[in-house]
């Protein structure tokens, strides 16, 4: 087959002088988009329509049907560049008209490629967004200067009317000038006269006064000599002396003064006090007194009347009524509280009896309560609905261990007017709520803010998920001993409480490390974090924590399998610096590397508790001697010897540290520690089996500011300890010398004539301690404990004491236990 190169030059011309090429490429687009049955047939027709002169502009889709039209040209490369190229051109000049050779120059000389048009195309698009930026920035800069001008007028215009406003006031201020300097020249005279006046009533106040001062001391010399006259008379006329001569001092101090001592009377010596003079029943009857009446100090003599006449007596200024423990009070006398108005806290825990009549009392009278306790009394549904109908206002409820009402009760927490102001709630111990019963407590309390579950031991994962879900404002959450709950209902809680400031979970033995880690990133504000007795935290758990910026308070007590990395996970975040209270007590696997990192992070410590860690030694203890802020520190059962007290001594920071059964410390350690911490109030070397007398000693005379101290299980002490505890520390207030024998009455008389202040003595298991001491002890107002069995004096001689018996537990044993900062 021919191809095109070998075409001759006149048949080419030929062929684009008819336009042939053309018509062969409309004739196979149309058969390759139309795809005919009868191909002949549709060229027969296509060319029948172009020479009726129906296609006169001849394209390359012009036999294409509209419906069959394609999106792009079928053949890539016209029909006339592949019949021939840019040399065939000059060969066919002589077989060419001029007007076709000159539209066939025109289409390879002009005609321009794809790649031309989007060149063209992009430059004509950037010129015109060029003139209409410039047209846009010359409209921006002319509107600019028009506000530039306009901003430079307003400014004119602003300061011609300061300047015209202070011309104005200056005008009318001299005229109020002249006016004013006018009538004092003519109120002149008067005001001389008024001085005059003045003056005189001055000077007349002086003579008075002076005279007054004169007569008063003439006064008080005639009773000083009439007074003497009746004490050099006869026995008979001393009897008459009058009663007006005594001075009460009390009536003449101020009434702050005064105020404040009968502040720390209770009810029934404030009651009796108004008995004695006419001033001090005034002075006992002031409302300041009477806003707040706590009778749980008085809760034996507390009657029906007693309370019944005070709520109506104070009924108008009482904002604070605590009748905790009263176990005389009935609901008769109870109903009389509805009169006080504005009553806003009320304690009725552990009273006998509480229906529904008088807590409908209550609630009619005192609509301003938001406080109440009910803790521990005996109710029935009747007084939830009464709860539910009438303390609209209520914010803080307590019905811990209250088991007389169902979950019908609990229903009228969701339905009721009341309740729906919670913002603290208290059921622990309530076991016979139901699953249903959570649910109307949830749905009721949207505000809760503090929820306690204590000792719920049915309490299930799916009652929590309710909390979680209808409380989301909740910031505090405790659940006690509650060892039904599982890892599903700890989920719960990083899922949906991510404002949780604090949690305290106790006696748990069901949650894990991934739960504790899901909390730990679910609740970035975490405060106060409290794991105690759950055996299954690990470290891994504790790394959920590793983020959290504001830890303060850390309890993971009894958590035996944490190790030191657990604790370096919070030490070494963001907390560390933050945390003011660390207890890791029973934490057998924490040693000196925790507390050297402790002492290089935690810089606002105060309280630490690191007891029976058996890897704490000296080293570690040097360590957290250096740190300042330190306050209390618990190292009891730790391998502690007398170079780490001597350590302690450096701080004289500490108030409050207990070595109990740290049997490595000697009466050197104690002598160094003691020498230096001159303001200790209480210390605990109770069961150092090598502390001495001449330990004592040093502590007596050294720490003069102690109150609490514990020295029980020493078994080298002697009567000598105690008379140089008595002669040195006389602000003691709370002493154990439990399970001594060789301490013996003459020990209790040195604390009698010594310790005026001692308020607890603990005195079991020492066997040369007579009864008779004891009853001598307590006459003074000490509440002494003790294993004598005061039953069998009364049968016959005491029997000796068995010398077998086993120390008690250390933990819970003091008589004061350390108080718990958190």
């Amino acid at each position: 087959m021919a191809t095109f190169d070998t075409i001759k030059p006149e048949l080419k011309a030929y062929l684009l002088k008819h336009r042939l090429p053309d018509i062969f490429e409309c004739i196979f687009t149309g058969l390759a988009a139309s795809r005919p049955e009868d191909p002949n047939q549709f060229i027969l027709s296509r060319l029948r329509e172009y020479q009726a002169g129906k296609h006169f502009d001849l394209e390359w889709d012009s036999f294409v049907n509209k419906q069959n039209l394609p999106t792009e040209r079928v053949f890539k490369k016209s029909f006339i560049e592949n019949f021939f190229t840019l040399e065939d051109l000059a060969k066919m000049e002589p077989y060419l008209d001029t007007e076709d050779f000159i539209n066939l120059k025109y289409y390879f000389y002009f005609q321009p490629s794809v790649e031309q048009k989007r060149k063209a195309a992009q430059a004509y698009n950037d010129n015109m967004i060029k003139k209409h930026f410039q047209a846009w920035l010359g409209y921006y800069n002319k509107k600019l200067e028009k506000r530039r001008k306009e901003r430079a007028q307003w400014e004119l215009a602003v300061q011609f009317y300061d300047i015209k406003l202070i011309k104005r006031c200056f005008v009318t201020w001299d005229r109020w000038k002249c006016e004013r300097f006018a009538s004092q020249m003519k109120a002149a005279p008067i005001l001389a006269e008024k001085m005059k006046r003045i003056a005189l009533q001055n000077a007349i106040h002086t003579s008075f006064r002076a005279w007054q001062q004169v007569t008063k001391h003439a006064s008080d010399t005639n009773k000083w000599f009439k007074k003497y006259e009746v004490l050099n008379s006869d026995d008979e006329d001393q009897e008459k002396v009058d009663a007006s001569a005594g001075q009460d001092f009390i009536s003449k101090l101020p009434h702050r003064a005064s105020y404040t001592i009968f502040s720390h009377l209770n009810v029934l010596d404030r009651l009796t006090c108004s008995l004695v003079c006419r001033s001090w029943k005034v002075m006992v009857q002031d409302r300041s007194l009477w806003t707040q009446i706590d009778m749980n100090p008085i809760k034996m003599q507390t009657n029906d009347n007693l309370v019944a006449n005070l709520a109506h007596k104070f009924r108008s200024f009482l904002c604070n009524l605590s009748l905790r423990d009263c176990i005389g009070v009935s609901p008769s006398s109870i109903k009389f509280i509805g009169e006080c108005r504005n009553l806003q806290e009320l304690n009725l825990s552990g009273v006998p009896q509480l229906d529904a009549d008088t807590v409908n009392e209550i609630g009619l009278g005192c609509k301003n309560l938001l406080y109440l306790n009910i803790a521990g009394t005996k109710m029935d549904d009747g007084v939830l609905r009464m709860l539910a109908r009438h303390f609209v206002n209520l914010q803080y409820l307590s019905l811990a261990g209250c088991t007389g009402f169902t979950t019908a009760g609990i229903y009228y927490f969701m339905v009721g007017q009341g309740l729906h102001k919670l913002s603290h709630l208290d059921i622990s111990n309530c076991k016979q709520i139901t699953h249903e019963g959570m649910k109307y407590v949830a749905r009721g309390c949207p505000l809760l803010t503090t929820l306690l579950l204590n000792r719920m031991t049915s309490l299930k994962n799916e009652s929590l998920y309710f909390f979680t879900k209808y409380c989301p404002n909740l910031r505090a959450l405790y659940l006690r001993y509650t060892p039904a709950l599982t890892d599903k209902a700890f989920h719960y809680i990083a899922e949906s409480l991510p404002q949780l400031r604090k949690l305290c979970i106790e006696g748990n033995p069901n949650i894990t490390g991934a739960s504790v880690k899901a909390i730990g990133r679910g609740c970035p504000d975490m405060a106060h974090l409290f794991l105690i007795d759950c055996i299954q935290v690990c470290d891994m758990g504790l790394k959920g924590f590793s983020q959290t910026r504001g830890l303060r308070v850390v309890n993971l007590g009894d958590c035996i399998r944490l190790s030191d990395q657990g604790v370096r996970n919070i030490v070494d975040g963001p907390s560390g610096p933050q945390i003011r209270e660390l207890n890791l007590t029973n934490c057998l696997r924490v040693g000196d590397t925790t507390l050297f990192r402790i002492a290089q992070r935690c810089h606002n410590l105060a309280y630490a508790r690191f007891c029976y860690s058996e890897f704490v030694t000296d080293a570690g203890v040097e360590l957290l001697a250096n740190m300042q802020t330190l306050r209390s520190l618990d190292l009891s059962g730790c391998a502690v010897g007398d170079s780490g007290l001597a350590s302690l001594g450096n701080n004289p920071n500490f108030r409050d540290i207990s070595l109990s059964e740290c049997n490595l410390i000697t009466d050197v350690g104690i002598q160094k520690m003691t020498s230096r911490l001159l303001l200790l109030e209480t210390l605990d070397i109770s069961y150092c089996v090598n502390v001495t007398d001449y330990a004592t000693k040093f502590l007596a005379f050294s720490c003069r500011e102690l109150v609490r101290l514990n020295i029980a299980g020493c078994s080298q002490l002697t009567d000598t300890s105690v008379s140089y505890i008595s002669g040195g520390c006389h602000y003691l207030s709370h002493l154990n010398l439990s399970n001594n024998h060789n301490i013996t009455d003459k020990a209790v008389r040195f604390l009698r004539r010594g310790c005026k202040l001692l308020q607890r003595l603990n005195l079991q298991l020492c066997p040369k301690i007579t009864y008779a001491a004891i009853t001598r002890v307590e006459g003074g107002g000490c509440k002494v404990a003790h294993s004598i069995d005061v039953n069998a004096l009364k049968l016959g001689p005491m029997l000796p004491l068995s010398r077998t018996h086993k120390r008690p537990m250390s933990v819970g044993y003091s008589i004061f236990p350390i108080p718990s900062h958190g």
